[in-house]
């Protein structure tokens, strides 16, 4: 309100309220005309709303403004009636024409007449809800262009959600010179006012409700008060949903609230259908459903990914996320490395299929599809990896998959607790094979732990009988004895080397580790002679040989 009242002393005639959906827009809309009128500031306003046939389109908006303004300034009635009883219809002709007749004119001859000591405020919340794009950049260019020749002290209050052609519109020079914006982002810190109102409502519910008697003082739970808090991501429109089915007169508030935060089933209720339903409009004009599906499919199942993750995983450009999302702007965030929901409740919408119905996002379909792509092409991402597989259907192009994963790939920038999770995983999977693709992993997990994890072998031992497996990895050391064969020829500079079987003493080769220079022989080799410690190394060789052949 400081703003109305100190708006025309500045160069801010336009103030934009904007925010995600349900950020509570509509309700400061309404306190700011409250509040005008208590001033006795003049103010015409007009509430687009998207369901109302007669509140979605511009067709009413002028015969709304000029009804309110005649209401509040007598005097224009002398100057507008007579235009509309001379010309009926006027309210047929485009906005632009409406507006000079019946508003803007009007205005100018009121005001060269009797001057407007007072601003006028023109406030109209919803704009995003008008229907079609070019309309609601109509109204904004058309008023803004008005409210910038100043031949009037009118100030103007838009609210609308952040999407693409809405941003386009006020970011035009005629608008953004005099525009100051109200964003009711993370700054605004409406949680706290979200509390406030939780706590009144539920006040409100235990002195009013029809069974108030039945409730112990210490309801509703803090912990599930915060926890609505929490899920209104500082937008009103989730909170006020949760108030409105638990005030239900018919029900009671304390199952009711169970209902909402789910510490008991549904049933039939819908406690959630007037968000469900904001929810599948926003989705309804998505231009791209099938590739924001698939990105918002990433985000939420992977709970964390970054956008090069998320990239990598589609096989699509950093762009493509940016465009694809462009639609979702009241409800997802883009704007840094990741990937972030304006509403927390929304992947709870998005995950069941009785409230998605068509933009459901199928877990068990989805993580299928990324495990496969994660074990086809080895990309492993510690958390993520083991969540995609956990959840993923059972199918047979994921059985094959996971049977031919190198396994290898985990022990990569990792530890030996990510290849036990890696089993366990594959432990509790039914491919229908009697456990073939299981036993195949378990063989190379130990092979694995054996060559690179050997003192952590136990955490792999305390869940599973890998007794066989290690076992035979024995046998397989024994036979590969450490034997090398030497064979002993004679080359052209007269340098003999030895052929035969010898053992290797580990001893004598971790002896050789501390090499001392000794001169050079005149049998070293040529890419020898000018390294001191190769050539040494050379003369080491050869006396070690030479004593292994003695000790046979």
């Amino acid at each position: 309100m400081d703003w109305v009242l100190l708006a025309t002393t500045g160069i801010q005639w336009i103030l934009w309220i904007n925010g995600a959906a349900g950020a509570g827009k509509s309700a400061i809309a309404r306190s700011v005309v409250a509040l005008c009128l208590k001033q006795r500031i003049v103010i015409a306003r007009f509430f687009f709303f998207r369901t109302d046939s007669t509140r979605n389109n511009t067709k009413p908006v002028v015969a709304t403004l000029a009804y309110q303004l005649i209401k509040s300034i007598p005097a224009l009635d002398s100057i507008i009636s007579p235009i509309i009883q001379s010309d009926p219809l006027i309210f047929h002709e485009s906005l632009e024409t409406q507006l000079e007749v019946l508003i803007f004119e009007p205005l100018r001859q009121l005001h060269k007449e009797s001057p407007i000591e007072k601003p006028i405020v023109f406030l109209l919340d919803g704009v995003d809800e008008c229907d079609g794009h070019v309309n609601q950049a109509n109204v904004i260019d058309t008023i803004a262009k008005f409210v910038a020749e100043k031949a009037v002290p009118l100030i103007v209050v838009f609210s609308s959600r952040t999407e693409l052609q809405l941003q386009m519109a006020f970011n035009s020079p005629r608008v953004d010179s005099i525009l100051r914006r109200l964003p009711l982002d993370t700054d605004y810190r409406a949680g706290e006012d979200i509390r406030l109102f939780l706590d009144d409502s539920f006040a409100k519910i235990k002195t009013t409700h029809p069974f108030k008697s039945s409730m112990v003082p210490e309801w509703p739970a803090p912990s599930l008060v915060q926890e609505i808090v929490d899920k209104s991501s500082n937008q009103f429109i989730y909170a006020s949903v949760v108030v409105k089915f638990i005030s239900s007169p018919r029900l009671h508030p304390v199952q009711q609230l169970d209902i909402v935060c789910g510490l008991r089933p549904a049933g039939e209720l819908t406690p959630f259908a007037q968000l469900d339903a904001l929810y599948r409009h926003i989705f309804s004009e998505v231009h791209d459903i099938t590739h924001v599906t698939a990105i918002l499919a990433v985000v939420i199942l992977s709970k964390f990914l970054y956008r090069g993750h998320i990239c990598a995983m589609l096989d699509i450009a950093d762009n493509d996320i940016t465009v694809a999302l462009a639609d979702l702007t009241s409800v997802v965030s883009d704007a840094g490395v990741q990937i972030s929901f304006l509403h927390a409740s929304l992947p709870d919408f998005l995950l069941d299929q009785s409230r998605a119905q068509q933009y459901y996002i199928d877990k068990g379909v989805w993580c299928e599809r990324f495990a496969v792509k994660c074990l086809s092409e080895g990309m492993y991402i510690p958390g993520v990896f083991h969540r995609f597989l956990s959840q993923a259907r059972r199918t047979p192009q994921l059985r094959e998959a996971v049977f031919a994963f190198d396994l290898s790939i985990i022990w990569d920038g990792t530890n030996a607790r990510d290849i036990i999770t890696y089993i366990d995983i594959v432990h509790n999977m039914d491919f229908g094979d009697g456990g073939e693709v299981y036993r195949h992993q378990l063989n190379l997990a130990v092979r694995l732990m054996d060559k690179e994890y050997p003192d952590d072998m136990n955490l792999l031992q305390e869940s599973y009988d890998i007794t066989g497996i290690l076992d035979k990895i024995a046998e397989e050391k024994a036979a590969a004895s450490k034997r090398t064969e030497l064979t002993v020829e004679e080359n052209s500079g007269g340098v003999q080397e030895i052929t035969g079987v010898v053992d290797i003493n580990p001893e004598e080769i971790s002896a050789t580790r501390e090499v001392t220079e000794l001169p050079v022989e005149e049998d070293t080799p040529p890419e020898m002679v000018n390294s001191p410690r190769k050539a040494s190394l050379w003369v080491h060789s050869k006396a070690r040989v030479a004593r292994i052949f003695k000790k046979q």
